[in-house]
């Protein structure tokens, strides 16, 4: 089973990158993919950040975490890639975010995520311990947009919060009425327990349905004249779904653990199985032998099916791009 052409897995964000800038949050979400996820022991330069950067050739950035509004380099890793014409974003959290903030740190910045659960920002405390002034939120989203940063509030559908269609709605109109560009709602990755299902709240308008990992996980609509984008979660990363048949082997042929959080147990299989993707740069050698007449196309045969077949066996958590 392949999966929609239109999915992050599919290729259709080929021209992005994603980049874990730091570890660290001040937030505290209960499913965060990071509270379980890797943690590189060395830390490098920004300019060795930047160097990588400029050689993905990829033309728009993200920079995720923990926290990136933490990272005391941003504002050089931003201005140097907007004197090459990249396009960058940032997710943020939004505890840091004020006018001058904005102004010190983000201009060249193309677009600001700021990750707000609730229209209510005493409930947004409770679900994620950061307390946001209104006040300030409102003059750092001001002075984004005279700066020309797009600003996208992204909100996840959790239970007993965001979880009907009324709730939906107060919350668009929150996001125009604090002067919002766009709006995300997702569904929750890993946490089966305070899922929200966004199709049948919905009433599966807007093209939002059962398998998303087959008919499309994103969809880009217009409610109340406000942008919003809906990004549902596929058996890959959700138990309230169906699992794929096949499992997924990312369009560049590699295995994919930064962005995906997976429990304990998977861990420890996926980390048993990896060797299954390496068998891909087997396939290489595999041919150079037989021209070479080192062994019969029999024997590369027999070969090649191995390797498919491992490849068949391997587990890969969920698709990247869960987090732009």
């Amino acid at each position: 089973m392949l999966p929609n052409k239109n999915n992050f897995c599919g290729g259709n964000f080929f021209d992005w990158i994603e980049v874990m800038l730091i570890d660290k949050c001040n937030g505290t979400c209960s499913w965060c993919i990071e509270n379980e996820g890797y943690k590189p022991k060395k830390v490098a330069t920004w300019q060795k950040l930047l160097e990588k950067l400029i050689q993905s050739n990829k033309k728009n950035i993200i920079f995720l975490g923990g926290e990136p509004t933490l990272y005391k380099d941003l504002r050089l890793l931003i201005t140097n890639l907007y004197l090459v014409n990249k396009n960058t974003y940032i997710t943020t959290n939004g505890s840091l975010l004020c006018a001058e903030y904005i102004e010190n740190n983000l201009p060249g910045l193309t677009g600001i995520n700021i990750s707000i659960h609730h229209y209510h920002l005493g409930m947004n405390k409770q679900i994620t311990g950061i307390k946001l002034e209104e006040y300030l939120f409102r003059s750092a989203i001001s002075k984004a947009k005279e700066l020309n940063i797009k600003v996208r509030l992204n909100c996840n559908v959790i239970k007993k919060y965001i979880d009907n269609e009324n709730e939906v709605n107060k919350y668009i109109e929150f996001a125009k009425n604090i002067g919002a560009n766009n709006v995300r709602f997702a569904e929750l990755k890993h946490d089966d327990k305070n899922f929200i299902d966004m199709a049948e709240i919905l009433n599966y308008k807007y093209g939002l349905n059962d398998d998303p990992f087959s008919n499309g996980c994103i969809r880009d609509v217009v409610i109340n004249n406000m942008p919003i984008n809906f990004r549902q979660m596929c058996g890959l990363q959700t138990t309230k779904r169906i699992v794929p048949e096949n499992q997924v082997l990312y369009y560049d042929g590699n295995f994919y653990n930064g962005w995906q959080a997976e429990k304990e147990e998977d861990m420890k299989k996926t980390k048993k199985e990896t060797k299954a993707v390496k068998d891909f740069t087997e396939t290489d050698k595999l041919l150079r032998e037989l021209k070479n007449g080192k062994i019969t196309l029999k024997e590369a045969k027999i070969k090649m099916n191995v390797i498919l077949e491992e490849t068949e066996k391997i587990a890969v958590a969920a698709s990247g791009g869960c987090n732009y």
